[in-house]
This record gives structure tokens, sequence and C-alpha cells, in this order.
């Protein structure tokens, strides 16, 4: 075995990510990080020493990989494949998995004791339903030093590494940009009758999830819900339907999207922009991320985690149109840094509150749906 992966290695050179991860696994040798970002990229030479120190304890433990659970894993592809690369014996796999299905499997790994995921990812509501079940371990990112407190859980059991903006997308054949609308309250405007597309603010989602933070922060209310409805709108279960309805021109309008997908679209070269509507606030969707009680990967688990929240880290997730949660690095191509929106940024619901603000926000808009 260790003969064909040593042949595998010298005969793909070519394949650099996953050649030198079986090189690494099959030598019995230490896979040492690479280096080519340098330790500025991860705060400095005391910091590197760190990362490698739980680099080298996750290959001494045999840690050489790291199953990570939680929504939008597509999303931190950019960010995954840029860790693997500093530190080519660990493995990340994304397990695409959220809400009541997340729920149940991990109360199933955490009944039998037979544990296969390491790391969450996950909104505020999602960690919280983990972090009350009791399975988020305390750990505290040391790479994590500028934190405000509401991006930390009270027992350091979770903490924020990312952020989704999120805004109203439109059609660029459709609408030129100086005509899209440019608040949310705009689209309660009959004007937008029959060109809106919406993911169903009835269900969890891009949509509830905004409605609710307005309602929370009193920048709309039920008439302004009565009003959007009353436009018409055409809705689908998920924002990704709605997005594709956008971009093939059957309506002019995505009442709310976030950035992540946003880009996505725009690399696939559709015709989408995106507009901050700062009049009410602009919105953003923070990511928390928990180290899992009972990691089969603690040290490489670790090291993820630590690494997520370095310049790095943050940087490689902006390309793929997600805002960092550290103080300086780059926002997504063509969206406006952080510095320069944040001030216009309505305060997110802390993640212990945001289930029964949702609640609300879902009963309300049944309520006008009947």
């Amino acid at each position: 075995m260790y003969v064909r992966k040593a042949s595998l290695c010298a005969a793909s050179a070519a394949t650099a990510l996953l050649a030198v991860t079986a090189c690494a696994a099959g030598s019995g040798t230490a896979a040492a990080p690479s280096t080519a970002g340098g330790a500025d990229k991860v705060g400095g030479n005391s910091a590197e020493k760190r990362l490698e120190a739980l680099y080298k304890a996750a290959q001494d433990g045999h840690e050489s990989q790291i199953l990570v659970y939680g929504p939008s894993q597509n999303f931190y592809a950019t960010a995954y494949t840029a860790f693997q690369k500093r530190y080519p014996a660990i493995k990340i796999v994304p397990q695409p998995v959220f809400g009541q299905q997340l729920t149940t499997k991990l109360a199933q790994e955490f009944t039998s004791g037979k544990h296969a995921g390491s790391v969450q990812t996950n909104g505020g509501s999602g960690i919280e339903v983990s972090d009350q079940a009791g399975q988020c371990e305390s750990y505290k990112p040391f790479t994590a030093t500028d934190r405000a407190a509401g991006e930390v859980s009270a027992g350091d059991t979770y903490s924020a590494f990312a952020r989704f903006a999120v805004g109203i997308e439109y059609n660029t054949d459709k609408i030129k940009a100086d005509k899209a609308p440019r608040s949310w309250k705009e689209l309660a405007d009959p004007k937008w009758r029959g060109k809106l597309v919406q993911a169903d603010p009835g269900i969890v989602g891009v949509t509830s999830l905004m409605i609710s933070n307005l309602l929370a922060e009193k920048k709309l209310d039920e008439d302004w819900i009565k009003g959007l409805l009353a436009n018409k709108p055409q809705t689908v279960d998920t924002a990704a339907l709605a997005e594709q309805s956008l971009a093939r021109g059957e309506r002019q309008v995505m009442v709310t999207n976030n950035s992540a997908v946003f880009t996505a679209a725009k690399d696939k070269k559709l015709p989408v922009g995106f507009v901050f509507p700062t009049s009410e606030g602009a919105r953003f969707d923070t990511q928390y991320v928990c180290l899992l009680k009972g990691a089969p990967a603690p040290n490489a688990s670790k090291l993820l985690i630590n690494w997520l929240n370095t310049e790095e880290g943050q940087t490689a997730l902006s390309e793929a149109g997600v805002y960092g949660t550290r103080f300086g690095t780059p926002a997504p191509e063509g969206l406006p840094a952080m510095a320069d929106i944040q001030s216009k940024a309505i305060p997110e619901i802390p993640a212990a509150r945001q289930a029964a603000e949702l609640g609300k926000t879902l009963d309300i808009v049944k309520h006008v749906q009947k």
C-alpha cells in the first residue's frame, strides 16, 4: 500500500494537493506545513509556532481528516483549499447538513458515542441548538484576538468567523443600476408588482431571517409585509431557485440574497447586481464555528478553527463572497469594505435570541398570507 502511494506521488506532481497528502500519509514522516504564505499571514512567528504545534500533534495522533458539518459548506471551499495547501497532511471533508437533519445526526452521534463530526459551522440559531444540547466544546481560538462581545458565546463554546452580507439582487439586463431598488421599504411599492422573486418568507431562510432582523430593529412592520406580498412576488423554496428565476429574466428583482450566493452567480457570468439597502441599515448574517465534543480529530480541528481566524484564512473566505470577522481583511470582490459599511449596518439579533425572533416572524408572515 505504501509503495503504491509513493509511486503515485512520483507520478502525480501536477495534482499537488492530493499528491502531497498521499505522500505524507504513506511515508510515515510528518508533513511540514507550507511556508508559502509566510508567518505574517497567520499572525506572526508566535502564532505560526502555535499552529505548527497543533499540526504536529494532529499528525502524531494520526488525525488526517476533519469532518465539518453545517449549511453553506460550498462557500468555504476556497478557504478549505488554502488550509490544505498550508497543512497538506490534513484533509477537510465538508458535509452540507442543517436544520432538523443536523440536529438528528448530532443527537445520534452523542447518544451512541460514535462521533464522526469534529467541527460545526452554522448561523446563530443553528449553533445555539448544538450549544444548548451541550455538544460544543469550550475552546477559545488564540488567533481570534479582536472579537466583540457578541461574536463569542459566554462559555467560549462557539465564535464568529465569517459574515454574509445581505442585500437586494437585481437583473442587470432588465434594470440599470441607478434604477434598482435602494431600500427594503421600496420593495412594498406597487411599482414592483409582478417584478419580484423571493425565497419563501414563511420558512426558515434568507428572506425570513432578513425580515426578522428588520422587524426586531423596527425598520419594517407588518404593513410592509402586507405591501410586499401584495406585489405578488414569485415565491420559491430557496435562494438558489429564486436567483435562477432572476438570472433567467423571469423577474427583475430578488427581495433578498446573500453575498456568497451573489458572488457564485457573478463567477458564472450571470446578469446580476447587488445593492446594500443602507437607508434602513445594511444587514450581515454572522456565521459561527464550534469544536464538537468528542471530536475524532481534536488537534486538527483546533488548527482549522484557529487558521480560519488568521489573515490568510479570512482572505480565502473573501474570495467566495464571504466577509471575514477579522479587522482589516479584504471585502469580497465588487463589494464595499467592511470599514465603509459597518457603521451603516443594523445590529444583528444575538444568537441566543434568533430562534425566538424568527418564530415570531414566521407567525406574522403566515397570518398575513391567509
